[in-house]
């Protein structure tokens, strides 16, 4: 689970390390075998590189140590 101010980069994108600052839900058009997802958390990243802010879902996070 992703917290705020946790050191996080996009595991899709390993180069862009940073902190989260935010984290939202935002409704999903995603649907799974059960039925749809309702929602889907997304975290607000702000890089260190340049200090802008990404937003990535929060599953495709990982933490950086």
């Amino acid at each position: 689970m992703v917290k705020i101010n946790d050191r996080v980069y996009p595991a899709f994108n390993m180069t862009q390390i940073g902190t989260v600052v935010d984290l939202t839900f935002r409704a999903t058009d995603m649907h799974l075998v059960g039925g749809a997802a309702q929602q889907r958390m997304y975290a607000t990243i702000r890089l260190d590189k340049d200090g802008s802010l990404i937003q990535v879902p929060a599953d495709e996070t990982m933490r950086y140590e």
